[in-house]
């Protein structure tokens, strides 16, 4: 009999190979198997990747909301991305790129618990 890494591996190269992530997630179950998980920490991991994936993400989606405002104004201040960009942190600093961000994450971090902790658990 093979052995739960051995499983874990194979559903691997078949997720990556297919695209099937049901076969993923049975042999994850299979390899803890036995091991009782609270799920807080799924909901935890869930709130942290959501968190994460936002920070990541939101200076391009700031540049963008700017460049689409700015379009429809009637004296443009933007010539592209990377003008706004260092328009930005020329008159915000690095931080700027930031300006909004935590409204966003009071509602992705919730919203990225509930959806991993239920998945998971």
């Amino acid at each position: 009999m093979d052995s739960p890494s051995r499983d874990l591996r194979s559903a691997r190269a078949h997720f990556i190979s297919t695209g099937s992530s049901r076969r993923l997630g049975a042999a994850s179950a299979a390899a803890t198997r036995g091991k009782k998980r609270h799920p807080a920490k799924s909901i935890l991991a869930g709130g942290i990747s959501g968190g994460l994936e936002i920070c990541m993400t939101f200076p391009t989606e700031y540049v963008k909301t700017q460049l689409q405002l700015d379009e429809h104004s009637a004296q443009p201040r933007y010539r592209g991305p990377l003008h706004c960009v260092r328009v930005t942190v020329k008159e915000h600093g690095f931080f700027g790129l930031y300006r909004g961000l935590s409204s966003l994450l009071y509602g992705s971090i919730p919203k990225s618990s509930v959806r991993y902790g239920a998945v998971m658990y």
